[in-house]
């Protein structure tokens, strides 16, 4: 579970999880009659409801005492403040409707803007959403040269709940405003004083400093100054106005940027600050309520419980040194991953002349980045010789880990894990990356199979944010304890799952891509699928997807399985297009073999960014409908998107009931980050609960479950699919939904939870 929940108000963000027994705050008057207010809530001094009780118990002496001349405001440690305490939110919308909602802490802030003796902030280190805007409610802002400011709400669905909307205008210009408020992007010391947000950067002690400044000016609230006159009128309503339209082109889909967009109007119109105060209230308590911030504050914390594994204490062995193996488009990725963090790499390949070129590629994507500005010359240098090349495994008798990335071969991965066996340390830790062979087949040719996991990155995994972690039957804990470590030391976020076909990721879009298939059979259009897809948030449409990453690759797997009446739970039958394509050399706008040229053709015909349906592939496929007896009917928008996404969730809810993902926090983790899913949608497993529902969801499950059956009864060319058949995992939650959760936390998770304190857990993970 999340942190203890406190009722809170407005003004956040990034912090979570903070000691309820430290939130308070300490104040001290020094010898020059200065107050020193500290807010005090390791370990980045969140804001909170009993840090605010705090406050308003003490800084009224501060007001009263004759001795205090002036007032600084700062915070302990290295962090001024790291906003309000996100999990205070959950309990607030599971308390209540928008109409309970009660701005805690904006009585805090008024404090300090109407104080009648000179408040000055003493930002000693990042000041973010909330501790941005308590920061702005100080007449004066010093500030240490490593600060930092921002708002980074927007990325969580929200805006500056606690004033920011509408004191931020009131101190720097209308561009920098829109561009930190809809972009939620840090502005560092030295810059946000050149836009007038700091007043003045400390050379010294920032306290000190911070004091003198107090000192030596009369009070001036930001509530009392106007909106700068540039920051007004015609010019202003157009700048917001393409504002607007930057953050929407850039954010499909969310609705926060017009609720900050709403409430920069108010501020900007010549609207009285306490009127514009109404605006950023009833803006903000829209959105907290949504369920798209709702979704977002869940994959805040999804991301974060994901790298966390129950029973898991082991400490992780570093990782100073590591060896790769492949150096093919994959394995200089993961070596280009290490790099970039400071870890040694050694690169093998079996040839020099694959070694040679994978150098060559890596060598030209840094350049690239030089030349754009991203890295320097120095450290471009630096990157180059962190990678040392070779053919020998001899070079690898020292490294802490090894990730093998050769091809998606049973018998070469085993046999390379045999050569590694010989040449690494007992120690060294063995990964394998693969996106679906049977990690435990492959460990079987190993005397220690604990010291095997598998790593699944994503192409190109320099690129890609997601690593599927993969947890063998014989795994260590140590093992599991350093693959996760490592996931977090190269930047990724990293999800522990079980070993079963096509792991979490692979295994749900089996379903969904093999519905695109049996819908264009059935008659549905190629765009008309593709839009679906794109209806719901998705980046791309299963078809142009195919074309996009190659279909070469997945007819060889179709072609290895030999016998195509085969299933597995990424194999549902034929694919007689997809083969027809391959066989035409029509592999889309990409090939694993670099021997073969991708012809820019495959279910589309390609023209740069333009795209087309090939009247041959139409062709071909009333030709298979011919072939198979298959009788076409029109097929709703509304059917489409449920028969993809549908049987892609419920085989989640299996992954679940099966032992193989822990939480389905987990599951979203993996198809946010890995597979494009829109991420104001949470995930699928949160997607299913809060927009579909899940009584529905079961519902439209068993009629097609219905449907397929009699496809399959009636038309020999058809095999049975269990896609459709709903996992018990869903029928036990479906029975219970709108039963009452504990904040912040869904019906699937609680249910687990049930189950766990009943039975046995899963030893899969």
């Amino acid at each position: 579970s999340r942190s203890q929940a406190l009722r809170g108000g407005g003004g956040i963000v990034v912090a979570a999880g903070a000691r309820v027994s430290a939130m308070s705050v300490e104040i001290a008057v020094r010898p020059d009659g200065v107050g020193v207010v500290t807010l005090k809530n390791a370990p980045v001094n969140t804001l909170c409801t009993p840090m605010k009780d705090s406050f308003l118990s003490q800084f009224p002496s501060l007001l009263s005492d004759p001795k205090v001349k002036a007032i600084v405001v700062t915070g302990a440690g290295k962090f001024y403040s790291g906003g309000f305490e996100i999990s205070e939110f959950d309990e607030i919308v599971s308390n209540g409707g928008p109409e309970d909602y009660k701005d805690v802490l904006g009585e805090m802030f008024d404090a300090l803007d109407h104080s009648p003796k000179t408040t000055v902030a003493a930002i000693n280190g990042q000041a973010l959403g909330g501790g941005f805007e308590a920061a702005l409610c100080c007449h004066y802002r010093v500030a240490a040269p490593g600060a930092a400011v921002a708002f980074p709400e927007v990325t969580l669905g929200l805006l500056p709940g606690g004033q920011g909307t509408q004191r931020l205008p009131r101190v720097a210009p209308l561009e920098t405003v829109t561009q930190m408020i809809l972009g939620g992007g840090p502005l560092k010391a030295p810059q946000a004083h050149a836009k007038g947000i700091i007043d003045t950067i400390a050379t010294g002690d920032v306290i000190e400093e911070a004091a003198a400044f107090a000192l030596a000016h009369p009070p001036r609230p930001v509530s009392k100054r106007p909106v700068p006159p540039e920051s007004a009128g015609e010019a202003a309503r157009k700048a917001l106005d393409a504002a607007l339209a930057a953050a929407k082109k850039q954010s499909p889909g969310m609705i926060a940027p017009d609720g900050i967009i709403t409430c920069l109007r108010a501020a900007c119109s010549g609207m009285s600050f306490e009127e514009g105060l109404k605006v950023e209230m009833r803006e903000f308590v829209h959105l907290l309520f949504s369920v798209q911030s709702k979704a977002l504050r869940h994959l805040f914390f999804a991301e974060r419980t994901a790298a966390k594994v129950p029973g898991i204490t082991a400490a992780p062995a570093p990782l100073k040194k590591v060896g790769i193996l492949g150096a093919g488009l994959m394995g200089g990725g993961i070596a280009m991953c290490f790099a970039q963090k400071g870890v040694p790499v050694v690169l093998k390949d079996a040839k020099q002349e694959w070694l040679d070129d994978g150098v060559k590629k890596i060598r030209a994507l840094w350049e690239a980045q030089a030349q754009k500005g991203k890295i320097t010359k120095a450290d471009f240098e630096r990157l180059m010789g962190l990678i040392k090349p070779t053919v020998r495994y001899e070079d690898l008798s020292d490294v802490d880990a090894v990730v093998e990335a050769v091809p998606e071969i049973m018998e070469l991965k085993q046999q390379v894990f045999r050569d590694l066996e010989k040449h690494c340390r007992p120690d060294a830790f063995l990964w394998t990356n693969t996106s679906g062979l049977n990690i435990d087949e492959i460990a079987t040719v190993l005397k220690d199979p604990s010291r095997v996991m598998g790593c699944h990155f994503f192409s190109p995994a320099n690129v890609m944010q997601l690593l599927e972690n993969v947890r063998t039957a014989k795994s260590s804990d140590r093992t599991l304890a350093a693959g996760m470590a490592m996931g977090k030391l190269i930047g990724k976020k990293t999800v522990l799952v079980g070993n079963c076909d096509g792991f979490v990721g692979n295994r749900m879009v089996a379903p969904y891509s093999a519905e695109a298939k049996m819908l264009f059979e059935e008659g549905a259009d190629v765009e008309a699928i593709d839009a679906a897809a794109l209806e719901v948030g998705m980046a791309m449409g299963p078809h142009a997807l195919g074309d996009l990453v190659g279909l070469e690759l997945f007819w060889k797997q179709r072609k290895a399985l030999g016998d195509m009446k085969k299933q597995t739970k990424t194999y549902y039958g034929p694919y007689e297009l997809g083969d027809w394509l391959c066989e035409q050399g029509r592999f889309g706008m990409k090939t694993p073999d670099p021997a073969i040229k991708a012809s820019g053709r495959g279910m589309f015909i390609h023209r740069g960014r333009e795209k087309s349906v090939d009247p041959e592939v139409l062709a071909k496929m009333a030709e298979i409908r011919k072939q198979k007896g298959t009788v076409t009917r029109a097929i709703s928008k509304e059917e489409i998107s449920e028969r993809l996404f549908f049987p892609l969730i419920n085989e989640g809810f299996k992954i679940l009931d099966e032992g193989y993902a822990t939480r389905p926090s987990d599951i979203d983790v993996v198809y946010i980050f890995g597979y494009s899913f829109p991420t104001v949608k949470g995930g699928p497993m949160f997607y299913a609960e809060n927009y579909i529902g899940l009584p529905r969801l079961l519902e439209r499950l068993r009629v097609y479950a219905a449907q397929a059956k009699e496809r399959y009864t009636s038309n020999p060319h058809y095999l049975p699919v269990d896609y459709f058949e709903p996992s018990p995992l869903l029928v036990e939650c479906a029975a219970k939904q709108g039963m009452r959760l504990p904040p912040g936390q869904s019906l699937i998770e609680t249910v687990l939870e049930q189950r766990r304190a009943t039975k046995v857990p899963s030893s899969k993970l």
